[in-house]
């Protein structure tokens, strides 16, 4: 009897970190300075309820509450992983830092990727923000479904609260607050990361949700009303509603507010979120708290979007104090040269400007040249003569010896 009762014991402490939540830290809604906040953040501080659905594995499995849609509860799916867990091995007592992974539209909880994440060190939650589960099916207590019309058209009729966008935020702040209690987490070192709709959501979250210490949206911006494909149904609101789409749901609105180191990462010829938009978006941090990484031609897609390792490399420079990525001062122009200053701890290997004339295609349509950037490691500069055609839009970018690249802003003429 006396070693059924140990065993009982042994089973309920060492499986998973589920049955020993700590205190969770409160999300300062202080400093957001909107007139109308539409979360609640102090309740969306505390841990939420948790069902798991798997505790063996790698990765688990698990459901954990929602806000509550058209007045009935949620639940939403997610999985998680830790490096102990990815490994084989129950949860011991060394902490890691922790990262919410924010899914783009189409997708889903992706269980790789938070398997990458845990392999890289990280305790990671990956949620579902369109009301399904692992098999793909709605779930019993599904929230609202990511399809066009629960992210814009239903906003003439329905309320604020039961739009995609509300419930996609306090998904994922509810994921931040379930991980900070795990005490195989430290609470000091959590960051987010989202692609595409993500990225948007990633905006909006780390700009709400000011415990995070880095964020790093991928593709994803503001000012959706001046995006090459989301002003479409934006435009087919009335106006009253475009305005009330904007004031709430659009990043423009927090992200003066957001309080986290952010790491920009886009291509120059997306599709969805195009040089105009996303130059007004990143401006809205301070440059001390930003680091830009526009990858020239970069593909649009959820894989595409957790590859590029300048994310992780940003995340440890942030949370465990490693060495920084290259930080890079504006452009300037002197005459016919285009230069920048740098500093880094790690050589520059390369540099490159990238530039268009093309003022009349689509974002993804646009052609773009290139032309060789000139490193002065003495004086810590790049430079690169100013093209003779001039140039409508234009950026460098370079990489480091260990192939870690960033770039500078866009050039807007």
């Amino acid at each position: 009897m006396k070693w059924f009762l140990v065993l009982l014991l042994l089973s309920t402490t060492v499986g998973h970190a589920q049955h020993q939540k700590k205190t969770v830290p409160l999300i300062d809604a202080s400093v957001i300075k909107v007139d109308s906040l539409l979360w609640d953040l102090k309740a969306l501080s505390k841990s939420p309820a948790v069902e798991w659905l798997n505790q063996t594995g790698p990765v688990r499995s698990l459901l954990y509450k929602g806000v509550d849609y058209e007045g009935k509860p949620t639940q939403v799916f997610a999985y998680y992983s830790n490096p102990d867990l990815i490994r084989g091995k129950p949860v011991g007592k060394r902490t890691y830092p922790g990262v919410v992974l924010i899914h783009g539209g189409g997708g889903k909880a992706f269980k790789e990727w938070v398997e990458k994440w845990a392999a890289d060190g990280y305790a990671a939650i990956a949620m579902d923000l369109a009301g399904k589960g692992s098999d793909g099916q709605r779930l019993a207590q599904a929230g609202p479904d990511q399809g066009d019309v629960d992210k814009f058209s239903k906003l003439e009729k329905a309320d604020l609260r039961d739009m995609w966008t509300f419930h996609a935020v306090s998904s994922a702040i509810l994921a931040h607050s379930l991980l900070l209690s795990f005490p195989e987490v430290d609470a000091t070192k959590t960051a987010v990361t989202g692609i595409s709709w993500g990225g948007y959501l990633t905006c909006l979250v780390a700009s709400l949700d000011n415990r995070f210490k880095a964020a790093a949206p991928v593709y994803g911006c503001g000012f959706y009303n001046e995006s090459d494909i989301f002003k479409k149904p934006i435009g087919q609101l009335s106006a009253g509603s475009q305005r009330k789409w904007m004031k709430f749901f659009d990043p423009s609105t927090y992200l003066p507010y957001a309080q986290p180191q952010f790491l920009f990462v886009n291509g120059n010829t997306d599709r969805f979120y195009n040089v105009v938009p996303y130059h007004k978006t990143y401006s809205l941090i301070a440059p001390a708290r930003r680091t830009m990484c526009l990858i020239p031609d970069m593909k649009h897609g959820h894989e595409a979007g957790w590859v590029p390792h300048e994310i992780r490399y940003f995340f440890e420079s942030v949370l465990n104090e490693r060495v920084p990525l290259v930080q890079v001062s504006p452009v300037s122009v002197q005459d016919s040269t285009l230069r920048l200053s740098y500093q880094s701890p790690v050589s520059v290997l390369s540099a490159e400007f990238y530039y268009s004339n093309d003022t009349t295609s689509l974002n993804e349509q646009r052609v773009w040249s290139k032309q060789k950037g000139i490193v002065d490691p003495k004086n810590r500069t790049i430079s690169s003569t100013r093209p003779k055609e001039g140039f409508k839009y234009g950026f460098f970018y370079l990489k480091d010896h260990r192939n870690v690249g960033v770039s500078s802003t866009f050039l807007i003429k």
